[in-house]
């Protein structure tokens, strides 16, 4: 067994405990190809299949931002816009150019490659608000190791040759499942090791074919008379040919064969060789390794308008929901502590502002919900970017114009038309209650209006409560059932 040393460690390669720290989905491990092997970065960099599942995830929820709230109750939670974990987020060092899209971008990269990511807490004073804050610095997972059991008890970045120990409180450590190593998570590029080793070989026979490429493809063949070629002058002529004929640049020239040679033309097939099928077969496992639905990373055979509007809804739902979910908890668990703010606090990314859908579907669900125009004048306008118009009207909501057929009101324009509304549904309501009590003895009518006090009460509210507060709504609907009362009680019933 060969000894090396390994991070300033004698190691011997069959050491199991080696194995284990640099085995299959350690960050420092390479990944086996057919005749070379390749570190995880490597193929993130060479295989476009990968690097479009990588950009894809990592692009969308970069984009998605991420938003601190207060839970009041269960029915009832407060954002914090001006939390302190949003604006270490927001601007994570001194340098400017680390954005918050770029640090969530190279996270969700790193998770997608590694599947370990590490951000390092670097405390600095921020002059823009001038407060002192948590800094956040990403660690390239590749020159990470992580020491202790089940628990890490250190985090170890070597740079440069120079080895620095953090302990656990300094790091945000994001990692997955990995069955063969508890604190590594298992990279997907190492079980799509086989599918990748696949496209590299036929990538390099590719790249060869077309480096050597000719005008003429085929074999030369020389008759069994002709005088037998010693090794020297076989490779003399195979370096003529070579130089004369081989490449892109000397295709089409006019080939003068000797002592009888012939040349018998073959032909390469990539269609044979089913290569076009075998790039597609490589991204749909890439993609179905980060459970991408294929029509969104290009795989468009069998996509429609239809499944192409749902897959990207169960984008959000199934592929992005349990990585969002992931670095939520993370986050949450590891540095929303360092906060002074942390009673009932979350974070949670924007998801809803991508699932809403288009300005067309948002504004017809709303106006299905509130039954009424939900812009005014102005409003629409200023989406339009065109000036206001100084006009009351152009402020208010417009009527109603037709709408749901369960929805019976029009909604105000200014006082004056809530007045009206309001006298209005009074008017009908007093004219079917009085209806109602006419059909019944004068003697009865006491008894059965107090009986039904409670219920024209609430009907009543309800029906006022298109134009009034719900606090106004049932005090008018109060003041009119004893209005009622003591019209029936005057026996003046019919002149109210």
């Amino acid at each position: 067994m060969a000894t090396v040393q390994s991070w300033g460690d004698l190691v011997t390669l069959g050491d199991a405990s080696w194995q284990s720290r640099y085995g299959p989905g350690g960050a420092q491990s390479r990944v086996p190809l057919y005749g070379t092997s390749a570190s995880l970065g490597q193929l993130c960099a060479t295989q476009p299949n990968v690097r479009t599942c990588v950009d894809f995830l990592s692009r969308n929820i970069a984009q998605l931002g991420i938003h601190a709230f207060r839970r009041i109750s269960d029915t009832d939670r407060e954002r914090l816009p001006e939390h302190e974990v949003i604006r270490w987020l927001t601007r994570p060092t001194a340098n400017r150019s680390v954005t918050r899209y770029r640090l969530i971008e190279s996270l969700v990269a790193d998770l997608c490659v590694y599947f370990n990511a590490y951000w390092l807490k670097v405390p600095w004073f921020n002059p823009d608000d001038g407060r002192q804050a948590t800094g956040l610095l990403r660690l390239p997972p590749e020159e990470v190791y992580v020491e202790g059991g089940v628990v890490p008890t250190v985090f170890c970045w070597t740079r440069f040759g120079h080895v620095n120990d953090f302990r656990p409180d300094q790091i945000v450590y994001f990692n997955g499942y990995n069955p063969l190593n508890e604190r590594l998570g298992l990279s997907p590029l190492y079980t799509l090791r086989r599918i990748l080793a696949e496209e590299e070989a036929a990538g390099a026979y590719r790249e060869s074919f077309w480096r050597n490429a000719g005008r003429f493809e085929g074999v030369i063949e020389r008759p069994a008379s002709a005088p037998r070629w010693t090794p020297t002058q076989k490779e003399s002529w195979r370096a003529q040919w070579q130089e004369r004929f081989a490449g892109g640049a000397d295709a089409g020239q006019t080939v003068v064969l000797e002592d009888g040679m012939t040349y018998k033309a073959t032909s390469w097939s990539a269609k044979d060789a089913e290569y076009t099928a075998s790039r597609k077969l490589t991204r749909e496992e890439c993609a179905a390794a980060y459970h991408i639905p294929p029509p969104l990373v290009g795989i468009l055979e069998h996509a429609t308008f239809s499944n192409i509007t749902e897959q990207h809804k169960n984008l959000y739902q199934d592929t992005l929901g349990p990585w969002l979910e992931m670095i939520q908890s993370a986050l949450e668990a590891q540095l929303l502590p360092e906060a002074r703010d942390t009673r009932g606090v979350y974070l949670e990314f924007n998801i809803a502002d991508k699932m809403k859908g288009s300005f067309e579907e948002q504004a017809t669900s709303l106006q299905a919900l509130v039954g009424r125009p939900i812009m005014t004048a102005n409003e629409g306008r200023a989406r339009l970017n065109l000036p206001r118009i100084d006009d009351a009207s152009a402020d208010a909501l417009a009527p109603q114009q037709g709408g749901p057929a369960n929805v019976h009101l029009a909604a105000p324009v200014g006082a004056e038309a809530a007045t009206a509304n309001v006298a209005h549904v009074l008017d009908a309501t007093a004219k079917r209650q009085r209806a109602k009590l006419e059909k019944l003895p004068v003697a009865d009518r006491a008894t059965a209006l107090a009986a039904a006090r409670e219920r024209w009460t609430r009907e009543l509210a309800a029906d006022l409560a298109p134009f009034l507060r719900p606090e106004d709504a049932h005090r008018a609907a109060a003041v009119h059932y004893e209005r009622l009362l003591s019209a029936l009680l005057l026996e003046s019933i019919h002149d109210w």
